[in-house]
């Protein structure tokens, strides 16, 4: 098993093989090195188009390891609909609850200027903490949740000590190596990243020794590194939690009433319900997976035009099916498709640690041009067809544009309607007019200017729209 950094270089991140060779094989890790009383933290960077591969590939990197500073809220609702200036009032109520109680300044919070159903709220971080003797180490995922806003839940603290009591002061670690175990009560001495100070709700003797199953908050956090709204009481049927660029992405697909839609890999749901909204009820979207236990996750997002089928999107094509809304389905039935592709998703911030194996890294993008033949011969003539990926590799995004355009002459690519990531990789094959029809989201071109942060600072994603000639 190899950590992030290892692997991007052998799969030429942003495509200059020549970085490869600055670097020894073996485990190198992402992070930066914090001591188990560090409270000091660097600035976040700063990076431009012009810098060389090299030293954007050092930013990308650094990056990748902080949290957005921005946390984005979809709004389901209606454009133009009364009630939703009553949402954003009980939102900005419940933010402030949130702020009064931990004695913090308000949130700014904001519509997205051009996705109106896009809510923002800036982030704060990171901030100078001193920390406390008694230590609290998180799992890494718990870790990386509480640099987004999270409380730490019981269920993440791997160890505490041994005279841990409820309302004590704690600073809390994340577990880069993974090498803690469950009770740990001794310093934890190996690779830990500090997230800040929290409040413990609960004893040692309860989270260890109790034999019920532990849920609910472990640790308050009064005064993390970075400072985010708490979402968990927040998210309801009218409020979901997605990404700025997932958002765009559907943006991208532009739905239209009364078109029959296919979301190919669509678990966990959160672009299928984004376009029932866009159409209402006059259109349908088919939503297939190959997990039938995401699929059944989903039921819980079911609307009247959403259909959900538990099936391999690779074989959603078959020239002698039947014509029903199941699948699979004849040829030129969908006029629309998204294809948000599996991916090796390490666009995902924040990130410190990425174990994915060399090989499961090199299939992703033979499934992904799989999906994409087949979503060709399903799209009708003139319809669209959107790409997207949450990985910052060359080959899972450039590189099946390319190939995709190469091999199937009937497909062009085309503008989306809002351009609010930028060009394609400057190494890669595509022409300089397709470059800038793409949508690459980049997070290390973090710019001086403030005003479009937000488009920025984001995860690291990939969108490229397609029309079928007709």
């Amino acid at each position: 098993m190899m950590c992030i950094k290892h692997l991007s270089f052998h799969i030429r991140l942003i495509g200059d093989d020549s970085l490869a060779d600055k670097y020894e094989p073996g485990t190198i890790k992402t992070t930066r090195q914090q001591s188990s009383h560090s409270s000091e933290h660097t600035a976040r960077p700063g990076c431009h188009p012009s810098l060389p591969n090299d030293e954007h590939f050092k930013q990308l990197l650094e990056v990748l390891t902080l949290p957005p500073l921005y946390t984005t809220l979809r709004i389901n609702s209606v454009e133009n609909d009364p009630d939703n200036n009553i949402l954003l009032e009980e939102i900005q109520l419940h933010l402030k609850k949130q702020t009064d109680a931990l004695c913090r300044p308000e949130y700014n919070m904001f519509i997205h200027p051009v996705l109106k159903d896009c809510l923002l709220i800036q982030n704060r971080g990171p901030k100078t903490i001193d920390v406390v003797d008694k230590e609290i180490i998180v799992d890494l995922s718990c870790g990386m949740a509480v640099l987004r806003g999270a409380h730490v839940f019981k269920v993440g603290i791997m160890g505490a000590p041994m005279s841990l009591r409820a309302g004590d002061v704690v600073s809390v670690y994340a577990d880069l190596d993974g090498h803690c175990l469950k009770g740990t009560a001794t310093c934890y001495s190996n690779q830990k990243l500090f997230v800040g100070n929290g409040v413990a709700h609960v004893s040692r003797s309860d989270l260890f020794n109790s034999q019920t199953l532990q849920s609910g908050i472990g640790i308050l956090m009064t005064h993390p590194v970075y400072e985010a709204p708490s979402l968990a009481e927040m998210l309801t049927v009218r409020i979901s939690s997605q990404n700025l660029p997932s958002i765009a992405c559907v943006y991208a697909l532009d739905p239209q009433e009364g078109e029959i839609i296919l979301d190919m890999c669509a678990a966990p749901g959160g672009k299928t319900t984004h376009i029932a909204g866009l159409i209402g009820d006059k259109g349908l979207v088919i939503a297939l997976d190959k997990s039938s236990q995401r699929v059944k996750k989903m039921q819980t997002l079911k609307k009247k035009n959403i259909e959900m089928y538990v099936f391999d999107s690779t074989k959603a094509w078959c020239p002698s099916a039947d014509g029903s809304n199941r699948p699979p389905y004849s040829p030129e039935t969908f006029d629309r498709i998204l294809v948000d592709a599996p991916c090796s998703a390490l666009g995902q911030r924040p990130c410190y640690k990425n174990e994915i194996l060399l090989n499961q890294l090199r299939s992703y993008p033979v499934i992904q041009h799989q999906l994409l033949k087949t979503a060709v011969k399903l799209l009708k003539p003139g319809g669209v067809m959107v790409y997207s990926t949450c990985t910052i590799t060359k080959e899972e995004n450039e590189d099946q544009v390319s190939r995709l355009l190469a091999t199937n002459p009937q497909i062009e690519l085309i503008h989306t309607p809002y351009k609010l990531g930028g060009d394609a990789l400057p190494t890669c094959d595509l022409s300089s007019e397709d470059k800038s029809k793409v949508q690459r989201f980049d997070p290390s071109f973090l710019y001086s200017d403030d005003k479009d942060l937000y488009n920025v600072d984001t995860i690291g994603f990939f969108i490229a729209k397609f029309q079928k000639l007709k």
